[in-house]
């Protein structure tokens, strides 16, 4: 276990007071003010105040997620009763993630690069064209034969080595195997997201750093080409780095400390977390009926598993789904009462929408869903932004066959 080997000065932890700490995010908002390509770039410090636990954190550390994974196993220790941690499923994204998704918004982040594979920069609302998750998402799977990618509300990575998942590809086209996106040590990074990553680094004139020791390569390189290509590298994190000598700023603070007083030197409002989900609703008449489908993405219209049970109510037709795909066929028209049942790792209740299926007619319906995880309350607002796309996704599934 070669990446646990590392001396007690490494693992030590250092603390800016509150006046240094002023004094570097001033810094900070001075540079973000006048960048012109600003990246963020994060490693798995940016999760730990969700209840994440880190990987390198020493026996002694300050954080209240105890030490990291790697320094446990090279002790070989258990996690202490003491220590404060959650699961990647209910951990709620950190203030730092969501003032990256604000600065993102406002066009003064231009993306983020993230070794984490927590997936809460995803879950906190990051578009895809602004996350580039270099060492993959434990709740994102890929077919291995077409490359389309399912997003799941349940871990999708087994930690076997070839990645297997044991499901298959949705399209009867292809019907490919779908494999985990988790990158191991050895093996490549998605070249994609890579070469997005450089392509960014190449631009960037500030990079901030968060919570990343900066020893894993190749993800390392981009901080580290921004600071060579003579642009600002800031680093946040309670450790040294090997990139500490290459720093226009060093400041020694945990992640949120160093975003609430960013945002309000900013005067921007970190926003509080919600909860964001789509489900399309759609109607079709077939040889045998009228049919119904129901189909979770994300607001990016990308297939989403969040459903765990959804029930069909339609006179004396009731209809109980506990797995994708969700569909019911129905003679002649009516409203029929959805009730969708989630995974509820945030304590998500169960919503329950009408909706007009006549027959004959086809109809399609998207819904915008927003649960805020403080009130326990959902809002929802009908969307038609992506109908058509959404529609041709359900076409080319295995419902098309009934």
């Amino acid at each position: 276990m070669a990446h646990t080997a590392r001396d007690d000065e490494d693992k030590k932890e250092y603390f800016d007071s509150h006046e240094e700490l002023e004094i570097k995010v001033d810094k900070l908002a001075t540079l973000v003010k006048k960048s012109k390509h600003f990246i963020a770039f994060t490693g798995a410090g940016v999760s730990t105040s969700t209840g994440i636990p880190d990987f390198r954190s020493g026996m002694d550390t300050k954080l209240e997620t105890g030490p990291g994974v790697w320094e446990l196993q090279a002790h070989r220790q258990a996690r202490g009763g003491a220590h404060k941690t959650t699961s990647t499923q209910k951990a709620i994204p950190s203030p730092t993630h969501m003032l990256f998704v604000k600065l993102q918004q406002e066009g003064i982040l231009k993306c983020v690069v993230s070794q984490n594979t927590d997936g809460l920069h995803k879950r906190s609302g990051l578009p895809k064209q602004a996350l580039f998750e270099l060492h993959g998402n434990s709740n994102l799977e890929k077919c291995d034969k077409c490359g389309h990618e399912y997003l799941r509300d349940f871990p999708c990575c087994y930690g076997t080595r070839n990645h297997l998942t044991g499901r298959n590809c949705d399209d009867v086209q292809c019907g490919g195997t779908l494999r985990d996106t988790i990158i191991h040590f050895g093996e490549t990074l998605p070249v994609d997201a890579l070469k997005s990553s450089y392509e960014h680094g190449s631009k960037a004139d500030l990079c901030l750093s968060c919570g990343s020791s900066l020893t894993v390569t190749p993800a390392a390189d981009i901080p580290k080409s921004v600071a060579e290509n003579r642009g600002d590298l800031v680093i946040v994190n309670l450790q040294r780095t090997p990139l500490d000598r290459l720093a226009s700023l060093r400041i020694y603070a945990k992640c949120d400390d160093v975003s609430r007083l960013l945002a309000k030197k900013l005067s921007v409002e970190i926003p509080n977390f919600q909860l964001h989900r789509k489900l399309i609703v759609q109607s079709l008449p077939t040889k045998n009926g009228q049919r119904l489908d129901v189909m979770g993405t994300d607001v990016e219209g990308r297939p989403f598993s969040y459903l765990r049970r959804v029930e069909f109510s339609l006179k004396e037709i009731i209809k109980s789904h506990n797995t994708e795909p969700v569909w019911m066929l129905h003679k002649g028209s009516g409203t029929v009462m959805i009730t969708v049942h989630f995974h509820g790792h945030y304590g998500e209740p169960p919503i329950a929408i009408s909706f007009d299926s006549d027959e004959g007619q086809r109809r399609q319906i998207g819904y915008l869903l927003k649960y805020d995880p403080i009130t326990g309350k959902w809002s929802i607002a009908e969307d038609g932004g992506h109908s058509d796309q959404l529609a041709d996704q359900l076409k080319q599934t295995k419902l098309n066959n009934q």
